[in-house]
């Protein structure tokens, strides 16, 4: 009877397992439900990413640059290519510059710049160049305050006063007139340093000193080189090579270094030392 049984209880739980639906598996997880997650914050991002792909209308372009500092450096250089001539705020308008009257920051920068001549009177603007020449007679004292001012060089370079006014007329007048004396560049003859001619070093002499010093005959440059040894002079060539010889420093020689070398490993020391044969 017991063998019965249990086959019995055996052959119903066979019964109920095959009773059991197995096509549509359970997924049981401990997360929490995604849709109320999923909803909230991405309505959240969307909405700030939303906001920040937002274009307000822009004004139209003027073609005037909005940038404050970079039509301050349209000014100055607007106001360096007419150095010679002030220009208004309606100047600058027309010409595309700048409207200082609708841009008050541009404005303080311009009447407080270092480059820039603000004329309170008349209302008008002007380059300031790094030396205030506005004549010929300008030029003059320049060069001669240079001329008698120490620890400078006694040439003026002409690039120097590219910012000023156009010096071509007058430094022609003052070269002819022998108040200066120009350095001019081979290729296109254009000036290149501006020297102060000191009238007082001008010494006048004789007539027949002048006779004799033209009178001299200067040999062909063939023969040059033999005239001056024959008169008792050496060529450069020979001096030159013995001041650079005498300019070089003198090179000192390094000492070894006297390195002690150290035995550490005391067990090799018997080993390492010279064995007598």
């Amino acid at each position: 009877m017991s063998s019965l049984s249990a086959e019995s209880i055996l052959a119903l739980k066979k019964q109920q397992l095959a009773a059991l639906d197995y096509t549509q598996p359970r997924v049981v997880s401990n997360a929490p439900s995604t849709t109320s997650q999923s909803s909230t914050p991405k309505s959240n991002g969307s909405s700030k990413k939303k906001k920040q792909k937002t274009v307000y209308s822009q004004p139209t372009d003027t073609g005037v640059v909005k940038h404050t500092l970079s039509q301050l450096h349209n000014v100055i250089r607007f106001l360096k290519e007419k150095v010679d001539v002030p220009q208004t705020a309606e100047d600058l308008k027309l010409n595309k510059i700048a409207d200082i009257n609708a841009n008050k920051e541009l404005y303080n920068h311009m009447i407080n710049n270092e480059k820039i001549h603000y004329n309170s009177v008349d209302h008008t603007f002007q380059y300031k160049p790094d030396y205030a020449i506005r004549s010929k007679e300008d030029l003059l004292n320049l060069l001669k305050e240079r001329q008698e001012k120490e620890g400078v060089s006694r040439g003026m370079p002409y690039r120097e006063l590219d910012d000023c006014i156009d010096l071509t007329n007058s430094i022609k007048e003052l070269e002819s007139e022998g108040k200066i004396m120009v350095i001019r560049l081979m290729k296109d003859n254009s000036p290149r340093l501006l020297y102060y001619n000191d009238l007082q070093f001008n010494t006048p002499m004789d007539k027949e000193f002048v006779e004799m010093f033209h009178n001299v005959k200067v040999p062909d440059e063939s023969d040059l080189k033999k005239s001056l040894e024959g008169a008792g002079l050496r060529t450069m060539a020979v001096l030159e090579n013995k001041t650079r010889a005498e300019d070089k420093p003198k090179q000192r020689k390094r000492k070894q270094p006297n390195r002690k070398i150290k035995i550490t490993n005391t067990h090799l020391e018997n080993f390492l030392m010279p064995t007598k044969s």
